[in-house]
């Protein structure tokens, strides 16, 4: 099965899913995501969240007490695209690295009906659909200065990524809200990729070392609620948390 299919697929379960409950609109919440990553990679000798990349798409969250939709304890579920990666511009090297993702985070969420705020925990699954690397480095090796054995180094990039993900959200206005996330790569995304420090080997200075890489970053999104009742709505009914 291509990629474009797997794609399809689930964007289309995501939203057929969506569009089926319609007619408990007050219960089921469906969702659009549009932000941005800033990432770094843990184990390739480039640090900052320095690489800025978009994440977009779809979600739906699901409340454990129908009676109760707008508090308490919830689930969601999203289907996004997203990048991450890493980048380094100071001179000699000019290290770039762009990984395509589709991800699939499953959480649970504590709604704040007092404080407005919504917190969550939970796991995602991350399909790499594209790379894109460029290590950046001068032909003439310089001493002192750390580079792979390899270029581009031997490992691949794995496939799958497994990210532990906490969040934090809020309402900006009405139904649009805001999202700040935190993912970290529980497994590796490239295994055994060695390291030197430029020295030649046999002397006193050279060094060799071995690291996996991970996925670390950061996700800002604005996420806005297709079928959830406002503020409007919501005061024409004596019980606000009845919807």
């Amino acid at each position: 099965m291509t990629k474009k299919k797997i794609i399809n697929i689930l964007t289309g379960i995501l939203v057929l899913s969506a569009l089926s409950l319609q007619t408990h609109a007050q219960i089921f919440k469906a969702y659009t995501v549009l932000g941005f990553n800033l990432a770094q990679i843990d184990g390739d000798e480039v640090y900052g969240y320095k690489k800025v990349a978009p994440q977009a798409g779809l979600g739906l969250m699901v409340p454990f007490d129908m009676k109760r939709s707008y508090q308490g304890w919830q689930a969601s579920l999203e289907i996004l695209f997203s990048q991450r990666g890493a980048r380094e511009t100071l001179d000699p090297f000019a290290y770039k690295t762009t990984l395509s993702y589709i991800d699939i985070p499953l959480m649970l969420h504590f709604i704040d009906t007092k404080g407005g705020w919504t917190f969550g925990l939970g796991l995602q699954y991350g399909r790499l659909i594209k790379i894109k690397e460029d290590w950046g480095l001068p032909e003439e090796v310089i001493s002192g200065f750390e580079r792979p054995f390899d270029y581009p180094p031997t490992p691949a990039f794995l496939k799958n990524d497994i990210d532990i993900v906490a969040e934090i959200r809020f309402k900006i206005w009405e139904k649009l809200k805001f999202s700040f996330r935190y993912q970290y790569s529980l497994i590796p995304i490239r295994e055994d990729v060695w390291f030197y420090n430029g020295y030649p080997a046999g002397t006193q200075e050279y060094k060799s070392w071995s690291r996996d890489f991970k996925n670390n970053y950061l996700s800002f999104r604005f996420i806005y609620m297709l079928n959830e009742r406002s503020s409007k709505e919501l005061d024409r009914n004596i019980n606000r948390t009845s919807y």
